[in-house]
């Protein structure tokens, strides 16, 4: 149940294919997460359901924490996860919006990082 869920990993554009879905619902499963997407993840690519979209015309979730991965950090997006006790963003882009609203950054490609984090678990 994506609503109470207390660790939530979603994921945007940064995913790139859909691949990479395997590595990040691995991670989710390893530290016991549900995961979540933007809305072009769930509607234009169509990768993850559209239950999973946290947004604006989506859910509002309010996880203890909430790993933003390959999300630019759009306010559509952010008004469903600024509840979120903890905000944890992962993104190549350092300038990216995400940054002025996480408690955690991590400047990197999130295809590399998420495998990395996963290892070290």
């Amino acid at each position: 149940n994506l609503s109470a869920a207390k660790r939530v990993i979603g994921v945007g554009r940064g995913l790139g294919a859909g691949k990479n879905l395997a590595p990040v619902e691995a991670f989710a499963s390893k530290i016991g997460a549900e995961l979540a997407c933007t809305r072009p993840i769930a509607e234009e690519e169509a990768l993850m359901a559209k239950n999973r979209y946290v947004g604006v015309s989506g859910l509002s979730i309010r996880p203890d924490v909430y790993i933003a991965c390959g999300i630019s950090g759009q306010v559509q997006h952010m008004v469903g996860v600024n509840a979120s006790r903890v905000i944890i963003a992962v993104n190549k882009d350092a300038k990216a919006a995400i940054f002025q609203n996480c408690d955690y950054g991590i400047v990197g490609d999130m295809n590399k990082i998420i495998p990395a984090l996963d290892e070290l678990l």
